[in-house]
């Protein structure tokens, strides 16, 4: 029997979070992962299921855990140090959190 609880559209977010995160264009993910840049962006809006393999792939590809991709949510493996300041705030502030790392991240870049 098939589950009816994923919030697809949430799911599809975490993807495009993620892979813009990681600076991808959505062919080159989808070259990545061995899937078609439809398939990426139909995920990305909430139009289609992610499989197994897929999900996979996608973890791998962008270093992030099945736990983001579907729940938005940052794994507890407690031996990252990231995680273990990460666990001691509420959403938003995990939220601002992500901002300055990004903003730091960007000016590394530049």
């Amino acid at each position: 029997m098939k589950s009816q609880n994923y919030d697809y559209k949430l799911i599809g977010f975490n993807i495009r979070k993620a892979r813009k995160a990681a600076g991808y264009t959505q062919e080159y993910l989808a070259n990545a992962i061995d899937v078609g840049t439809k398939h990426i962006s139909n995920l990305e809006c909430g139009l289609a299921g992610i499989s197994v393999d897929v999900l996979i792939k996608l973890c791998e590809t962008l270093g992030i855990s099945a736990d983001y991709i579907l729940f938005g949510e940052i794994t507890t493996d407690m031996n990252s140090p990231f995680n273990r300041m990460l666990s001691k705030l509420n959403k938003r502030q995990i939220a601002q959190a992500e901002k300055i790392l990004d903003a730091f991240v960007k000016s590394c870049v530049d």
